[in-house]
């Protein structure tokens, strides 16, 4: 049981910015074994928006509870999803070939496409959630942050990486899935549909 904890907490060190208890150390092995652990992060920051917009929605107007919602998100995962999806929007916008689409995607600098897809991104979101009947935004948190994080987790389990594993920023974690990680991201992503 030690040890799944120890697990579950370098899933929360690697994804959130929230601090955790010192005997965490950081292990290949246990990163890679984190990613079953994907969807219950997701409700952890699901949650965390949830509370945020149900605290602040009290005293704000809703648009303002949802900007209020995201930016506590946004700060709690250390924009690790914004950064991705801004890499991904260089990669496919400034790269013909998948060599070139690769290395800029790994270029740690935010190109036009990246900045342009950011923005969008995040209006597209604000606009959406903002939409939402005012009761339900709560529960769309919470169940869009762990399903979309089930989804790494069943691409990782079947399929293959798309570059040398040995050259890659993410390694440990692009390694395949076993069943029991498989199992145990379901049973967390799904929980809350």
């Amino acid at each position: 049981m030690f040890k799944e904890l120890r697990i579950f907490l370098t899933a929360v060190m690697f994804y959130t910015r929230i601090p955790v208890p010192h005997f965490t150390d950081y292990s290949p092995e246990n990163l890679n074994k984190a990613t079953r652990y994907f969807p219950l992060i997701g409700l952890l920051v699901g949650g965390i928006g949830a509370l945020v917009f149900w605290g602040t929605r009290m005293i704000l107007p809703v648009k303002v509870a949802v900007l209020l919602t995201m930016v506590a998100q946004i700060m709690v995962t250390g924009a690790f999803h914004e950064d991705a999806f801004a890499d991904f929007c260089d990669g496919f916008g400034g790269g013909y070939t998948k060599e070139r689409i690769l290395a800029i995607m790994k270029d740690s600098r935010i190109g036009t496409y990246g900045a342009a897809g950011l923005v969008m991104m995040l209006i597209t979101r604000f606009s959406l959630l903002s939409e939402f009947e005012v009761a339900f935004i709560p529960v769309a948190l919470i169940v869009a942050h762990t399903v979309s994080r089930l989804v790494p987790v069943l691409l990782i389990f079947s399929s293959e990486y798309v570059s040398d594993p040995d050259k890659s920023k993410s390694k440990p974690v692009g390694q395949k899935s076993s069943k029991v990680t498989l199992f145990v991201a379901l049973l967390f992503g799904l929980l809350p549909l």
